[in-house]
C-alpha cells in the first residue's frame, strides 16, 4: 500500500520529463497489486497545479479534460480527512504554515503505508523527522 503525492499525478499527465519515472512506479505498484491511496485534497492540488501550468503557458487548457480522465482511470482510493489534530501536529513538526503536505503524511501513517513524492525538500524534512516518506528520483 502506498500514498501518492499529487505531484506524481501532475507530472504523469503534464508532459514533465519525470513522467517516465512516475509511470514506472505506478506500473510496478499496479502490476504487484499494491494499493494506491491519496487524500481527497490531491484532486484539488492537481486542479491547482494544472491551472498554474496553463497560466504559465506550460500546459494547454484544451488538454485538461484528457489529463483529468487519465488521472481518473487510475485505481486510486481517495480518503477524506479523519484526524485533523494529527495533520496539524505533523504540519507544525515540519515547520509548515499550511497542512497540505501533512495531510498526505497523516494518511500514510493511518494506513501503515509510505508516502511517495517528487518533492525533495518535503522528503528530506519529513524523513529527518522519521515520517514514512520516499522520493521518486
Amino acid at each position: 500500500m502506498v500514498v501518492a503525492d499529487a505531484n506524481l499525478l501532475v507530472v504523469l499527465v503534464s508532459g514533465d520529463p519525470r513522467g517516465n519515472l512516475v509511470l514506472q512506479s505506478f506500473t510496478y505498484w499496479l502490476d504487484n497489486d499494491i494499493e494506491v491511496h491519496a487524500p481527497t485534497l490531491a484532486q484539488y492540488e492537481i486542479a491547482n497545479a494544472l491551472t498554474r501550468l496553463i497560466a504559465g503557458g506550460a500546459f494547454q487548457a484544451d488538454k485538461v479534460e484528457e489529463a483529468w480522465n487519465d488521472i481518473s482511470i487510475l485505481p486510486i482510493q481517495y480518503h477524506s480527512l479523519t484526524n485533523a489534530r494529527r495533520v496539524i501536529e505533523i504540519a507544525l513538526a515540519l515547520n509548515r504554515k499550511n497542512s497540505y503536505d501533512a495531510s498526505y503524511i497523516a494518511l500514510a501513517e493511518e494506513l501503515g503505508a509510505d508516502l511517495w513524492t517528487l518533492d525533495s525538500p518535503l522528503y528530506l524534512n519529513a524523513k529527518a523527522l522519521g515520517f514514512p516518506v520516499n522520493l521518486i528520483s
